[in-house]
């Protein structure tokens, strides 16, 4: 079987590039691939695999057997996005919402009748009025996440992958006669640094508990919420730090909420790579996973974190439901948010044992649900039932 691949690729700074070049090697033993991609792209990863920029597609789609898109609200895939509309393929959906893609390749590109109709479709004239409201500059980006806006899309594909029973039955429920497969995020395979080397390195002391979050600050990461719980422990933990790892998001305004609280202790990262980015989760004891609203994504970062040990807190709500109560702990969403996190990192803090406890059963747990080779093997089976052959 010879199939498209259509995915962004390092160095493209985006969490399912990364997925991809993991995924990848573990395929093309046992599939003919043909790599689409955004630029720029790394040939020296992929040297067995030919790959194509998207513009390629085109005149490539009637040689293939098959097209597999790997969809996001990364820039990057907006035009991957429209190729998935013109070609039609089986989806991998990293986000189930999909609103603020879609919102860029229509709305923002100039297309605000494109923006209408794919409200229109999802939602008939009250989807209408809300894409009328918007092009009139009356809508509250919070409003993207009530509308997931994957309806179009999804009526046009073959099948659709996706790494939590959630996602899965919104789909079901809504396409009830495409195929969906449950795919798990899979753990990369990458050593994890000598966390007291890695400590050493950024002069930390071995009392001290580093409270991290990881991956692109957004208002929708509850940063501030980690940081005023982070400002009330400080007196009564006073060798306790706290890292944000990851790049800013220009809609928050992070200095000044920085300064607002007092918290200029605070470490921000900005971008790392992907090996320093393993070195601060050395590093890490307790990392902060918070989401509200959420796009119903799985965070690659949070695979990793629970993969290596780490003991999590993640927000109770939609696909974080799933995970076992024994290897995370659970803020719920709303007003006791912010009183639940304080709970927990005080607990977290005073309590070595239970740190080892949850990180040692998050590792057992994607040591058997998220194995990359097991992730690869669900890839093969469900390619071979949407497309009709099977991948030997």
């Amino acid at each position: 079987m010879h199939l498209g691949w259509v995915s962004p690729l390092p160095p493209l700074r985006s969490g399912i590039a990364d997925y991809s070049a993991e995924l990848l090697p573990a395929l093309s033993s046992r599939l003919r691939l043909t790599l689409f991609a955004p630029s720029p792209w790394q040939p020296s990863l992929f040297p067995a695999l030919p790959i194509y920029p998207l513009e390629a597609l085109p005149d490539q789609a009637a040689h293939l057997d098959g097209l597999l898109y790997h969809m996001g609200n990364n820039p990057y895939h907006a035009d991957i996005y429209r190729l998935a509309l013109r070609f039609p393929g089986i989806v991998v959906l990293h986000d189930y919402v999909l609103h603020h893609l879609v919102a860029r390749c229509t709305l923002e590109a100039g297309d605000a009748a494109g923006y209408l109709y794919h409200l229109a479709y999802a939602r008939g004239r009250a989807g209408a009025a809300m894409a009328l409201r918007r092009s009139n500059d009356i809508f509250d980006e919070q409003e993207q996440f009530l509308e997931p806006l994957n309806g179009l899309l999804l009526g046009r594909s073959l099948g659709a992958i996706v790494h939590s029973r959630w996602a899965a039955e919104q789909i079901r429920r809504e396409h009830p006669h495409l195929p969906v497969a449950v795919v798990p995020h899979h753990l990369s395979p990458h050593p994890l640094p000598d966390r007291e080397e890695t400590r050493h390195r950024l002069g930390l002391s071995p009392d001290e508990v580093v409270i991290a979050s990881f991956g692109f600050i957004t208002p929708e990461k509850q940063v501030e919420r980690l940081l005023w719980a982070y400002g009330q422990l400080r007196e009564e933990f006073p060798r306790t730090r706290c890292f944000l790892v990851g790049e800013p998001s220009p809609l928050l305004d992070l200095p000044g909420l920085l300064a607002r609280l007092g918290l200029e202790d605070v470490v921000v990262t900005g971008y790392v790579d992907i090996e320093h980015f393993y070195r601060y989760i050395a590093a890490c004891d307790i990392a902060v996973n918070l989401r509200y609203p959420s796009a119903g994504e799985t965070s690659g970062a949070l695979i990793r974190l629970l993969g290596n040990g780490k003991a999590v807190i993640l927000s109770n709500m939609q696909q974080f439901t799933e995970w076992p109560d024994d290897i995370c702990l659970k803020v719920d969403p709303g007003p006791s948010a912010g009183p639940m996190l304080l709970h927990y990192l005080r607990r977290l803090i005073a309590d070595e044992g239970l740190r080892r406890r949850l990180g040692e059963n998050a590792r057992r747990y994607i040591a058997e649900h998220c194995a990359l080779a097991h992730s690869a093997q669900g890839y093969l089976d469900f390619i071979s039932s949407c497309l009709g052959n099977t991948v030997r």
